[in-house]
């Protein structure tokens, strides 16, 4: 490429170019990279769109080829404004992005299927997996929502609080059982 077409394609000023083609520059070697690659090549690189994305990867682990998600499946499931109205393939689809997914990955998928954060939140909001210390620790943040909001769905953050009560219960049961066996 002609330092024309290296300004056009990479904005970088004709001055900066003319300093990088001297051979003590520290950016010399860039200059002969570019100046060295064809425009067509450069356009096409720039403008490559992403193939593989880390959600479709997520998403699909562990399932055949013919139940795969679809982009058109991800985009419709997180479209919709209300966890009620998914269907339980959708569900998945959630469980599975709030679990496994962090947000560079929210970001992704708000650019690559054109989906509102707004509609994420909501869906996010009266999820299940929202009990989960891990699930909600990183999603409650992002998302803005404080612990007494929690209180007040009656989601609980403590997956712990849960084990301890069912292991009380049980204890008491099998307290119980084993006095009236005497």
């Amino acid at each position: 490429m002609t330092k024309n077409e290296i300004n056009e394609v990479f904005d970088i000023p004709l001055t900066t170019l003319y300093d990088w083609e001297k051979e003590e520059h520290g950016k010399h070697k860039l200059y002969k990279l570019l100046s060295n690659t064809d425009k067509e090549v450069a356009n096409k690189t720039i403008n490559k769109k992403k193939e593989t994305h880390r959600i479709f990867h997520i998403l699909n682990k562990n399932i055949t080829q013919d139940h795969r998600y679809s982009s058109e499946e991800i985009k419709r499931a997180f479209s919709k404004k209300d966890y009620s109205l998914a269907t339980p393939r959708e569900k998945v689809i959630y469980s599975r992005f709030f679990k496994e997914c962090d947000v560079e990955d929210l970001i992704d998928l708000e650019k690559t299927f054109h989906v509102s954060k707004r509609n994420i939140k909501l869906i996010y909001k009266d999820i299940p997996e929202r009990a989960f210390t891990g699930v909600s620790k990183v999603w409650d943040k992002r998302f803005r929502i404080s612990s007494k909001e929690n209180r007040d769905n009656g989601v609980s953050i403590s997956v712990k609080k849960y084990s301890t009560e069912f292991a009380k219960k049980f204890l008491e049961q099998t307290n119980t059982s084993a006095l009236s066996n005497v």
